[in-house]
């Protein structure tokens, strides 16, 4: 045998055990996970309801995976910060991102700066909430329903003055789709935040807005309800009817949070995040601990996940089309 054929021969031997090597590294090492702590990126800062439902699935996956599971906020743009950098992540299991609709769906659709596909950078642990906000205006508003809303909205276009979080948050779009479905023309009026826009609607320089944790308001009467936006009646509220009740057949702005690895996070690491998201969304507790701030436990399995982002995306484009909404 001539020498080069020898040395060629002997090259491949050693790549083929080279490989083989590398697999039997990469299965012990997803056979052994976690074998130390584990980040989770939370896109917002400390303290919102994103943070909130994010604490409790750490914790509860910490208990499981028997590693502490440590919440990192990184709030700023919307969310897509703290998404950009899970995206950039090394794809081994000790990285998460505590994501939802806002973060994988409506920025990926409408924004033209995000850098990350919310199917193709991520490997999808599954959903672990779902959510909807309320149709909140001050007490001194001349309606009391939805059709008087619509009513007043269509007899007097544009002087109902609308309050977000911003331009661009979930409020302004679930705001728009209310709007366009209903026909009616009101004047939007962005803050920055939540919390400045709703004392602005509680001193009457603004007149509703779609907030979620209204519960203290409305007990005190600074506020008053028209309607929940989502596919149910919010859990805390069971006599609030929701938008579809009230003749806007269709109308759905349920938001949802779930988890997310870097893709490319192996296969057998994924499937135990998954089981332990599973597990802390279906955890008896969860579902008390969560209540006040009105989450619904659902654990929503990654295959259908992907569909929901899709058919969102789908949704908050169009909308951002025909709205004239444009986000750099």
């Amino acid at each position: 045998m001539k020498r080069a054929d020898m040395l060629a021969r002997a090259a491949m031997s050693a790549a083929a055990t080279f490989a083989g090597a590398l697999v039997l590294c990469q299965a012990a090492t997803a056979q052994d996970w976690p074998t130390r702590p584990i980040r989770m990126i939370v896109p917002a800062a400390a303290g919102g309801s994103t943070d909130i439902g994010a604490r409790q699935v750490a914790r509860l996956m910490s208990a499981e995976l028997g590693q502490p599971v440590v919440v990192d906020n990184k709030g700023g743009a919307g969310g897509r910060l703290g998404a950009q950098e899970a995206a950039r992540a090394a794809p081994d299991g000790y990285t998460l991102i505590y994501g939802n609709s806002i973060t994988h769906a409506l920025l990926p659709a409408t924004s033209k700066s995000i850098n990350y596909d919310p199917l193709k950078s991520f490997a999808s642990a599954g959903a672990v909430f779902w959510y909807s906000t309320l149709l909140v205006c001050n007490p001194k508003v001349p309606f009391s329903d939805l059709a008087g809303y619509i009513s007043y909205a269509k007899a007097n276009p544009g002087k109902l003055n609308i309050a977000t979080a911003g331009l661009g948050s979930g409020n302004h779009f679930s705001s728009e789709l209310l709007s366009q479905m209903a026909g009616i023309k009101v004047t939007h009026v962005p803050y920055k935040g939540n919390a400045p826009a709703v004392q602005d609607v509680i001193s009457g320089a603004a007149d509703c807005i779609q907030m979620g944790e209204a519960k203290s308001y409305l007990d005190g009467g600074r506020l008053k309800v028209l309607a929940t936006t989502g596919k149910a009646r919010d859990p805390r509220f069971p006599n609030v009817r929701t938008v579809d009740e009230q003749g806007l057949k269709g109308f759905d702005a349920t938001w949802w949070q779930g988890v997310f690895a870097p893709a490319g996070t192996p296969p057998d690491v994924m499937a135990k995040v998954t089981a332990a998201v599973r597990k802390a969304t279906e955890e008896p507790t969860t579902k008390a601990t969560m209540f006040d701030a009105g989450f619904v436990p659902e654990f929503v399995p990654p295959a259908q996940l992907a569909k929901r982002i899709q058919g969102d995306m789908t949704k908050f484009h169009k909308l951002a089309t025909d709205s004239g909404i444009e986000l750099e």
